[in-house]
């Protein structure tokens, strides 16, 4: 005949758990064990992962450090600033509002019909990535005019070339978001572009670096928006003369496609 001692050990009760009482000696000694692999499986998911996860650029954005740039007002194709260097070579800084919205309503009052090349001190906050300057424009009086004009543009011209990449706004990809590219971007995108940011398409060269070019319609014209629509953050064949102005690369397109 079994013992209390016996029955006491079969009773099922035994190992119920309940909150206030300490934790049945099963259930603590699957835990040990258990908690330990599954921390171990978490961070072991987590490096895998992250080896997938893409590139998101050194781009930067200081919203916390206002500056003041001076140089000339370009309006076309898009708004920004000529810089001129200490060894004589030139700079385009591209300008663009808060949120997702470009600044040729801004610049509109200023920019003057009759060719006469102006200078101005914009201030703003920088966003910067791979060389490639833009001034995101402060609240209230960010453009005032009066400053230093650098020399002439500078021009080379590299002919008719095909670019295969994706179109991304430039606003973000320079440095707003990380990643500022891809299916994810893609409606981010489209707002910003639609709301005037400048459309870039950026494309990754045999070394594996990446390329970067404005790009704008045949005639040196913004595209409308529509012709660029059903191509943003999607892969994308660009064809037309490319030049290179102060540095910056600008394409301008005769061809949109799909690449085959």
């Amino acid at each position: 005949m079994s013992s209390d001692a016996d029955r006491a050990a079969d009773d099922p009760r035994r190992d119920f758990f309940v909150g206030y009482l300490p934790l049945p000696a099963r259930d603590a000694g699957f835990l040990r064990w258990f908690l330990p692999l599954l921390a171990a499986s978490l961070v072991g998911v987590s490096l895998v992962m992250s080896g997938f996860q893409r590139d998101p650029g050194d781009g930067s954005w200081d919203t916390g450090h206002e500056v003041t740039i001076s140089g000339e007002l370009v309006a076309a194709p898009f708004p920004m600033l000529r810089l001129g260097g200490s060894t004589g070579s030139t700079e385009r800084v591209l300008l663009v509002e808060m949120g997702k919205h470009g600044a040729d309503a801004r610049l509109a009052a200023i920019v003057r019909g009759d060719g006469e090349r102006v200078g101005v001190q914009a201030r703003g906050f920088v966003i910067e990535r791979d060389g490639q300057r833009m001034l995101e424009l402060s609240e209230g009086e960010a453009i005032t005019v009066g400053g230093a004009v650098p020399p002439a543009a500078e021009t080379t011209r590299l002919g008719m070339m095909v670019l295969d990449g994706e179109i991304v706004d430039s606003k973000c990809w320079l440095g707003v978001m990380k990643p500022g590219d891809g299916k994810a971007h893609r409606d981010c995108a489209t707002l910003c572009i639609r709301g005037g940011i400048p459309p870039s398409i950026v494309c990754r060269a045999e070394d594996g670096s990446l390329r970067r070019a404005l790009v704008v319609g045949h005639d040196g014209r913004p595209l409308p928006f529509e012709a660029l629509a059903p191509w943003i953050a999607r892969p994308v064949r660009l064809r037309g003369e490319v030049d290179v102005v102060d540095g910056l690369a600008i394409i301008r397109a005769t061809e949109i496609g799909g690449i085959p």
